[in-house]
């Protein structure tokens, strides 16, 4: 079984459009003030009389129509609950509009007949919107994604191509397609289509992509260079720079640049996107940075997937799976959130479950070879082994051979064939540990331990506290949660209190009674507040 997620890159999202439109990307980059839409709230109290006196269909979509306007939104939210609750009449269209206004935590897998439904009824909508406005880019790209996520890759890339020749300069199409690309494998391809148009020069949010995609596609980055002139002339960083400076954090991180990454990371979370705000939960801890600012915890309550890595860890499984369903639900072509339900739901020994997550998965993208190591993991644990060892077979990625020789240990131990069993894991362990992954090394064992006492190994007694004494060298929240089941004395991981970095410091001047910010990098373990006399601070701070 693979481990929860794998290295994790700033590659453009595709989120459906109604999500990308409420996000600074689809914004201008000459930073020009915009006013907030704002409705007749008295209009809006008499439209929700009217629904009130007549509670139809068509008078509550009179009242959704003022959801444009956000100091509406909770009022309006409050009466979609009251519809449902009280079963008033609600359109098709107006229960999809429903979940942009309450923001439904709660979404239904696609594999039951409900989310088959839900699933069918968006494509049928879609479908009708294209046939009133084949012109609709925002219908195309919805559409191309659906139809990705149900494993129809020449639709979807048709519906792509349309898109980018009714908008070849279209900033999200060209991220999309690129997007679309990547989940192919296709890494050439997708930085090909970014860093071949003439506006990546000029237009940061493709500089981005362009710097992100050249580290997957395994190529020098033409816009490193310009980007990084960009992010240092500015006095401030502009919003539409943070994307930058954040794929350039990853790519000095990488390199083992830690300084510099840090620096950029720093100025990428001065605006986050949810994007930014994923990769750096995800190397928060690596870099050392306390991730408490006002805006970062803000921008992680808008961000599934930062949440779920957030919960994670935190030990938080309840709340993780909660996350990695709503991220599906966001970017339901997507194996990742699919690859950490997969994993979850076998450390939890729900190997059915985690076998209908891999079907799913494999519907999207059927060449996911980490989907197909977990694929033939799940069917060895509940004991098709003809079935596992042909997905064993399918499998050429040389990284993911240790997994397989630990399949192929679970699979001689469902045989009874204990020596087998043993070099195999043995095998999988040594080879985790030539490649410095002591803690995979230990989870290996951990498995084995648990199904040499579900098998009754004649020394299953020995493999577990072998295992237990591995563990406590190399923890890992995969091996405590297996750990945890298989030993219930095992001492929980205790949550990281290592010294932090701060993302920035305020200065608290006594004489005067003020707050100074002190932006950059503080050193580990800086407090949040330090006190100053108005004399030590410098005339800009006073």
């Amino acid at each position: 079984m693979k481990s929860s997620l794998p290295r994790r890159r700033l590659i453009p999202r595709w989120r459906p459009t109604s999500q990308t439109l409420e996000t600074s990307e689809v914004a201008s980059t000459l930073n020009q003030p915009s006013a907030p839409l704002r409705f007749d709230h008295q209009l809006f109290d008499e439209s929700v009389a009217a629904w009130r006196a007549n509670p139809t269909a068509g008078h509550l979509g009179d009242v959704i129509a003022f959801a444009a306007d956000a100091d509406l939104h909770p009022k309006i939210a409050d009466l979609v609950r009251e519809a449902q609750a009280r079963s008033f009449a609600v359109s098709p269209v107006q229960k999809e509009l429903f979940r942009g206004v309450v923001d439904d935590a709660v979404h239904t897998d696609e594999s039951t007949a409900e989310g088959r439904l839900v699933f069918q009824s968006r494509v049928a909508q879609l479908r009708r919107e294209l046939l009133v406005a084949p012109e609709n880019l925002l219908a195309l790209l919805d559409l191309a994604q659906l139809q990705l996520a149900a494993g129809k890759v020449d639709a979807a890339e048709r519906l792509l191509k349309t898109a980018m020749g009714l908008a070849p300069n279209g900033r999200i199409v060209l991220r999309t397609a690129a997007r679309f690309y990547v989940h192919l494998g296709m890494f050439d391809r997708a930085h090909q289509i970014i860093t071949r148009h003439p506006g990546t020069k000029k237009d940061p949010w493709l500089m981005a992509s362009e710097i992100a995609l050249a580290d997957a596609a395994g190529v020098h980055s033409s816009m490193a260079q310009q980007g990084l002139r960009l992010i240092k002339e500015a006095q401030a960083l502009p919003r539409h720079l943070a994307e930058v400076a954040g794929a350039l954090a990853n790519s000095e991180m990488m390199a083992g640049r830690f300084k510099e990454a840090r620096q950029l990371l720093r100025k990428a979370l001065l605006h986050p996107t949810d994007n930014i705000i994923a990769q750096a939960v995800m190397d928060g801890a690596r870099m050392g940075f306390e991730l408490d600012e006002p805006t970062v915890t803000k921008a992680v309550k808008r961000s599934s997937e930062a949440q779920l890595l957030q919960a994670w860890q935190n030990r938080d499984e309840a709340g993780a799976e909660r996350h990695a369903l709503q991220w599906h639900a966001e970017e339901p072509f997507s194996s990742r959130p699919i690859q950490f339900l997969t994993t979850l739901y076998s450390l939890q020994s729900e190997y059915e479950k985690s076998l209908g997550w891999v079907r799913r998965g494999l519907i999207a993208d059927p060449s996911d070879e980490g989907l197909i190591a977990n694929l033939a993991f799940a069917k060895a644990a509940v004991g098709d082994i003809q079935h596992a060892e042909v997905a064993i077979n399918r499998i050429k990625d040389a990284k993911l051979a240790p997994y397989l020789k630990a399949t192929e240990g679970l699979i001689a131990l469902k045989r009874g064939d204990f020596a087998k069993a043993e070099a195999l894991y043995r095998e999988a362990e040594q080879n985790f540990e030539k490649v410095s992954r002591p803690d995979l090394a230990a989870l290996a064992i951990a498995y084995y331990a648990k199904f040499a006492v579900e098998s009754d190994a004649p020394d299953s007694a020995r493999i577990r506290a072998e295992a237990e004494a591995k563990f406590s060298k190399a923890r890992s929240i995969d091996g405590y949660l297996l750990m945890s089941r298989l030993v219930p004395s095992t001492p929980a991981i205790p949550i990281d209190d290592e010294p932090k970095r701060r993302l920035t410091q305020w200065v608290f001047d006594s004489d005067s009674n003020t707050l100074t910010e002190r932006p950059g990098v503080t050193a580990k373990g800086a407090p949040a507040i330090v006190l100053a006399s108005r004399k030590a601070l410098p005339p800009s701070r006073r």
